[in-house]
């Protein structure tokens, strides 16, 4: 009897890569832990907004989640069929940036593999 090699969990953080199979839809929680330059907490509340900005491999923008009214310093991307049919396979490269009393680069080109 042969067996079958079971799918990988879809999404999934892999050495800090976020992956998904194509034309997967899920939600993607993502806790914000922000410090300023003193290691004081940054709270991100009323005013503040964040904006996730998903690039391809050519730079060019494929997706933007933008975030207003922060709770708990969290945010969700969603990727339901619409979103998830912008994503084939392939790499891409997302920032998250958050701007209102103050601008915080949070991440900077990192990955997402879609298989």
């Amino acid at each position: 009897m042969l067996k079958i090699d079971s799918a990988l969990p879809s999404p999934r953080i892999v050495n800090g890569i976020i992956e998904w199979y194509a034309s997967d839809t899920f939600e993607l929680g993502l806790k914000l832990n922000l410090k300023d330059g003193d290691g004081e907490s940054i709270v991100l509340g009323e005013g503040d907004t964040v904006k996730v900005n998903i690039r391809n491999d050519r730079g060019e923008e494929i997706k933007t989640f933008e975030f207003k009214n922060i709770s708990d310093n969290s945010i969700t991307l969603v990727f339901d069929a619409e979103a998830s049919a912008l994503f084939t396979e392939g790499t891409y490269f997302y920032d998250i940036v958050s701007e209102g009393t103050r601008r915080v680069t949070i991440a900077r080109n990192n990955r997402i593999k879609v298989r």
